[in-house]
């Protein structure tokens, strides 16, 4: 039903040994897990894990995100992060490092630190109420766009280049269902966003 996880572009682990630094994972690490707490990342009845958050590394557009297939585990370790080095959107492929694998909407995240230089964290959640209620009211992607293609990818481009995306900061993917993209200068700015919406359904 929901088609979640499986990722679709290509990609190459540089080191499987890497661990998230452990300044990074205690900014990181309390963030996802209330997240998970909240059932905004977590796994359908199917098994299917869903939701992500990333953190960029200083002012590069590499960043931090966790892993695929992660979203069942409430406490997250290190070793359920990993570091995206390089992706190329023309190429659909990513260079990364950790011991899991990258998450599928990991080129997502990127095209909006490249277009956002202030923001240093992006969160992907999934909740139908928010989902619902913000399908065209906030910026949203076309219902043809596959959640981890390079449709979507140049959808969220398209909503930077039309200036509607900057101001918001959330974003609903409309062909990705119960999808919803948030992100701010820093972790907790992109969870306060996040909350906030979850405040008006609840």
């Amino acid at each position: 039903m929901y088609n979640e996880g499986v990722i679709k572009f290509d990609f190459l682990c540089k080191d499987k040994d890497y661990i998230i630094p452990q300044n990074v994972f205690e900014i990181i690490n309390p963030v996802r897990n209330k997240l998970a707490d909240e059932n905004l990342i977590g796994q359908y009845t199917d098994g299917l894990c869903y939701g992500n958050i990333s953190i960029r590394a200083n002012d590069s557009n590499e960043f931090y995100i966790s892993a695929s297939d992660t979203g069942k585990i409430k406490k997250a370790g290190k070793e359920h992060y990993v570091r995206i080095h390089q992706c190329s959107i023309e190429e659909n492929f990513c260079l990364f490092s950790g011991s899991g694998l990258p998450s599928s909407e990991t080129l997502t995240h990127y095209i909006i630190y490249r277009y956002c230089k202030e923001v240093n964290s992006v969160i992907h959640i999934h909740n139908r109420e928010i989902w619902l209620k913000l399908i065209d009211k906030v910026p949203t992607t076309p219902k043809s766009a596959e959640y981890g293609t390079i449709d979507m990818v140049r959808a969220v481009e398209n909503l930077f280049n039309n200036g509607s995306l900057q101001k918001s900061k959330i974003l609903v993917m409309h062909g990705h269902e119960e999808g919803v993209v948030c992100f701010g200068e820093s972790a907790d700015e992109a969870e306060s966003i996040v909350l906030s919406f979850l405040k008006t359904i609840y």
